[in-house]
């Protein structure tokens, strides 16, 4: 590509991907083999509390549903039923 024929829209985007392409000095050092893992491990164990956390308020609603739909179809299984004589046509 000539870059007499450029746009200077095409080369201040040039100039965007090429300064995005370059590589970044990271100020902090890059954490040891054994900080990342601790660092994985408290992640991890985060999620996993609020997943039980979750799993705790949900189970006993959904436990509750449970057994109060069993309550109804026991008492409606239960119930006297009327018996209506069929319409005469």
């Amino acid at each position: 590509m000539d870059p007499k024929k450029l746009s200077p829209q095409e080369e201040a985007l040039l100039a965007a991907a090429r300064r995005e392409a370059a590589p970044r000095k990271e100020s902090a050092p890059a954490p040891s083999p054994s900080e990342r893992l601790a660092q994985l491990m408290a992640e991890e164990h985060a999620e996993t509390l609020e997943k039980k956390r979750k799993m705790r308020r949900y189970g006993i609603a959904i436990s509750a549903a449970i057994l109060a739909l069993f309550a109804v179809w026991l008492l409606r299984s239960l119930s006297p039923r009327k018996i209506t004589p069929k319409e005469k046509k």
